[in-house]
């Protein structure tokens, strides 16, 4: 029986960036879109179609909170995309997937890393009460990379790192889209803040 080598199979690959609001994660993004772009390789740029923060123009743009910006294709899953956009999908090399936490068919991924692409996703690893969105996080154990990138303490202001998305409203729907309506936290002030939000409404 002939053996199949390694280097006859394809090799895919798959890195995370997961942290709170405002901790560079789209910008990780574009930096990868950067490298991309410099190697030549071709990618497709997805964005999940809520996240309208930046939405000014006709054209699908993904967009850092500086403004940063980058074509995208927007979409609400993974299946859409495979539908809508297969062709240009199976030429892709690569895959930079922002707001992974919110489709709800993430997983699919996979079946694109085994048919060896390479897949950068990044997305917040927890709630406003610290609970998971989605099935972001259950790629981890999937991953050849995980990156955990924090912010900086909107209160402390003094070099503490933020580890916690702080929503300053009052609505209590998981899924708020809006960088308004959050602040990134150290772990103390998070408590704190939680604290004083909680004594407000009882």
């Amino acid at each position: 029986m002939t053996r199949i080598s390694e280097r006859d199979m394809p090799v895919g690959y798959l890195e995370l960036a997961i942290g709170p609001m405002f901790s560079g994660k789209t910008t990780w993004l574009t930096n990868v879109h950067k490298q991309c772009t410099y190697c030549n390789m071709h990618m497709m740029v997805i964005n999940f179609a809520g996240d309208t923060r930046y939405a000014s123009s006709a054209e699908a743009l993904l967009s850092t909170h500086d403004r940063t910006m980058i074509p995208c294709i927007m979409c609400s899953t993974i299946a859409e995309l495979e539908t809508q956009h297969g062709d240009e999908l199976s030429r892709a090399e690569v895959l930079l997937i922002n707001e992974g936490q919110f489709f709800p068919d993430i997983m699919r991924v996979l079946g694109h890393v085994d048919a060896g692409k390479r897949i950068y996703i990044c997305g917040l690893d927890g709630d406003f009460e610290k609970k998971r969105i989605g099935s972001l996080l259950d790629l981890i154990p999937h991953c050849d990379k995980v990156c955990k990138l924090t912010s900086l303490c909107s209160i402390c202001r003094n070099g503490k790192e933020a580890i916690f998305s702080f929503r300053t409203t009052q609505e209590t729907d998981q899924i708020v889209i809006g960088s308004n309506n959050y602040i990134p936290l150290c772990r103390a002030c998070y408590a704190t803040e939680s604290e004083k939000k909680y004594n407000k409404t009882t």
